[in-house]
């Protein structure tokens, strides 16, 4: 079965989808409030400006990558700013058809954590690296990175593999207001150099200079 294919048999059992069209590698899907959205449909790892290859981004409402917590290159976030279409997963697809909207489309966590940032003091610019780090200019202050991590149970595995995946950062931000922090998770962190902070910490936190 082609990608198209089963990404169409998902959607048609949405509430909000009246019907689908596939033509050629888009997806044309007619919401009950008579919009019409083109999504395209890609299978990566590693959502880069190479995975966009073949798709005219300025004839798409959103890019869905079927691939589950896919990684996300920060100039895949600034073209669909400028080109202004959503990404995500298919459960951010379906989010999106549920609030009747495609184009744009943010995911609840980064609806929250992106305006608060740029709403603090202290910040004069924020930068999106990727779907989970984000580079922050501040006042007066040195620039931090932080890496948003929403796991429920913060474990010594979830700061590696955030390491190993995204790279360079100076902090955690745990996104989760119900985040538990294992002992492991904190010695985890302080070995390699990384704050672990809640959102209340790290809005204090960026008033001061990072040792």
């Amino acid at each position: 079965m082609s990608l198209s294919r089963w990404c169409e048999e998902r959607f048609l059992g949405h509430d909000k989808v009246e019907s689908i069209e596939i033509i050629e590698s888009l997806l044309r899907i007619t919401h009950e409030n008579g919009h019409i959205f083109n999504v395209a449909c890609i299978s990566e790892e590693r959502t880069t400006l190479d995975s966009l290859s073949g798709i005219d981004v300025g004839n798409i409402d959103f890019l869905l990558n079927i691939k589950k917590d896919a990684y996300i290159a920060g100039d895949v976030y600034a073209l669909a700013n400028s080109a202004g279409f959503g990404i995500g997963g298919l459960g951010d697809a379906f989010r999106a058809l549920a609030l009747g909207g495609m184009a744009g489309y943010l995911d609840a966590e980064m609806e929250f954590v992106i305006p608060g940032l740029r709403q603090h003091s202290r910040v004069n610019n924020i930068q999106r690296l990727d779907n989970r780090r984000f580079y922050i200019e501040r006042d007066g202050l040195p620039p931090v990175t932080i890496l948003v991590l929403n796991d429920y149970d913060l474990t010594a595995a979830s700061v590696r593999n955030g390491i190993t995946t995204f790279g360079e950062f100076q902090a955690i931000l745990t996104s989760n207001p119900n985040c538990r922090r294992s002992t492991s998770s904190q010695t985890a962190a302080d070995s390699a150099g990384i704050k672990l902070l809640s959102w209340g910490e790290l809005m204090g936190d960026l008033n001061r200079v990072w040792t």
